[in-house]
């Protein structure tokens, strides 16, 4: 099965997962201060990988998710204390049956033009992501909203089931229940847009139009004004937000791991994403603060399950046995993560006792092998984009251990767009990625491990429909006792059958210049510019 380019775009950031100079100046051709001596209410960021653009229907990469959180804003989003968040909207409810959802939006929020918000940029906006006419990646996320099967077959010019009874209450009505619907909308959190500017797009092919490279209109606190070069870009204090904004300018630049350390040391970047083996070095530069938390997502290993080459499970079980996943976790990540045997590994309800550890037993992982018929002149890739420390460690480790068992592994390098050519012929073998928020509601893994998702999130492509019958069971009803039930089925299948290979759960790290005030640090990495609303300069 091909998968959307949407869905091409989703691995990036998995391979992912996950700045600029000057001390709060900029780098590039000058406009309006540039260098140390510029504006004092500037500041830096550092971006783990390239961004690519301001695009909220493309599946998101890293870079991309951050960035749209300094311009768009969403309807709701995770805390920094792992809760679900108000943004645009101030509350929501949903219905004792689980078919009616209501958001509450704020009444004193404006685009960046001038232009109110209202509910019916939502209804719009969410229009947008259950066609998939847009290239959207999230269409299946709303398959069961009512009407959205007439707006995919085309007998409906929207979906019946987004309303907006008012300027400041969205509705979204469904055909089945689904108590865990929240947590479908900060998986990513899903931007809203101005119908005003946007609709004037033509829909089909909506994902990719060039305004979202360069975006006009922004609701979030700091709006793009310029790309300084491919991969820095200018942000603006928006003139309309809603609170007073502590900076006038955020720069946002792609660094590799070493780059942003040595800017970290001098003190030309206010905020980085930190490598596990950098932690001793962040703890020693005078003025820079490093902020942990345990994180929500996993580092895991992808292969492409329609193309066939390790359908086995018991192919896929040796592979998990032969690699010492706890040793990585020590070797790569200085002990900063921990191991896991499913997908959702939170909360501790919906984890059940009695699944298989996969621990290191090179032994069992060849006498599954030799069950499974394995040839050992199969080559196994394992790709990577390099340049993050931890995870170009890991890669290493884990193909010397899958060749000790009889694997002919190899680490296959790629540049993002090399990646991308693969991605579309579905040909890839053991791809290295990290994402998620797998700790709040198991329902998360409905976007991971589903067959409507097959072309979106679910990017292996892996489709069971018996986990399928209990995770629709599972978002069904708000019965704890039920649901633990049926989450402890749907997690011993994750686990025996190993869809997607979970390496560990790597602690979130960054470290930020003591002068950036504000920042709180959010568990998902992809999240760190959350409240950005907040964020001044001081000392």
């Amino acid at each position: 099965m091909a998968l959307s380019k949407a869905a091409i775009a989703a691995l990036s950031v998995l391979v992912l997962a996950t700045a600029c100079s000057g001390g709060g100046g900029t780098t590039g051709d000058d406009d309006g201060g540039d260098g140390d001596g510029g504006n004092s209410r500037d500041a830096a960021v550092q971006l783990y990988q390239p961004p690519r653009g301001f695009s909220p229907l493309l599946a998101p990469i890293g870079p991309d998710q951050l960035i749209a959180q300094l311009h768009w804003d969403a309807l709701v989003s995770v805390t920094a204390g792992s809760e679900y968040g108000p943004r645009l909207a101030e509350s929501w409810e949903v219905s004792p049956d689980g078919t009616t959802w209501t958001f509450h939006l704020r009444d004193d929020v404006v685009w960046s033009d001038g232009e109110p918000f209202t509910a019916d940029d939502v209804v719009f906006t969410y229009n947008l992501y259950a066609n998939p006419a847009t290239g959207s990646a999230y269409a299946g996320k709303f398959a069961t909203v009512s009407g959205a099967a007439a707006l995919a077959d085309g007998s409906a010019d929207t979906v019946a089931g987004f309303q907006a009874p008012d300027d400041t209450t969205f509705v979204i009505q469904l055909d089945q229940p689904n108590v865990a619907l929240i947590d479908e909308l900060v998986q990513p959190t899903l931007a809203v847009l101005p119908e005003h500017v946007v609709g004037e797009l033509p829909v089909d092919g909506l994902a990719e139009n060039p305004f979202f490279r360069e975006p006009t209109v922004g609701i979030g606190p700091y709006v793009f004004q310029r790309w300084v070069t491919d991969d820095q870009i200018e942000f603006h204090a928006n003139p309309e937000y809603r609170t007073e904004l502590g900076l006038d300018r955020v720069f946002a630049q792609h660094l590799t791991t070493d780059a942003a350390m040595a800017q970290l040391e001098t003190g030309e970047i206010d905020f980085a994403q930190v490598a596990a083996p950098d932690v001793g070095r962040v703890e020693g530069i005078d003025g820079v603060t490093l902020h942990r938390a345990e994180g929500a997502g996993v580092m895991a290993l992808h292969t492409a399950h329609d193309s066939g080459k390790l359908a086995d499970p018991r192919v896929r079980q040796a592979i998990m046995y032969a690699i010492d996943r706890e040793a990585i976790v020590e070797e790569a990540l200085a002990g900063e993560a921990q191991v896991v045997d499913t997908l959702a590994h939170g909360p501790d309800w919906a984890v059940p006792d009695g699944l298989t550890h996969y621990g290191h037993d090179p032994d069992k992982a060849r006498e599954l092998l030799a069950e499974a018929g394995w040839d050992p002149a199969t080559e196994v890739r394992i790709e990577v984009v390099p340049g993050q420390r931890d995870r170009d460690t890991t890669v290493t480790i884990v193909a010397a251990q899958l060749q000790e068992v009889g694997i002919n592994a190899r680490v296959q390098n790629y540049q993002a767009a090399e990646l991308s050519a693969s991605l579309a012929d579905r040909d890839f073998d053991l791809l290295i990625s990290s994402y998620g928020l797998f700790t709040m509601d198991p329902a998360s893994m409905n976007s991971r491990l589903t067959c409507a998702t097959i072309g979106g999130p679910n990017i292996s492509g892996y489709c069971n429909e018996e986990l399928d019958r209990l995770l629709a069971e599972g978002i069904a009803t708000s019965d704890q006792a039920e649901r633990e039930r049926i989450y402890a089925e749907a997690q011993r299948i994750v686990n025996e059958q190993v869809p997607i290979f979970v390496l560990y759960v790597p602690n979130t790290l960054a470290a930020t210049n003591d002068r950036l005030q504000g920042f709180e640090l959010n568990p998902s990495a992809v999240d760190a510019f959350w409240n950005a609303a907040d964020w001044s300069l001081g000392g």
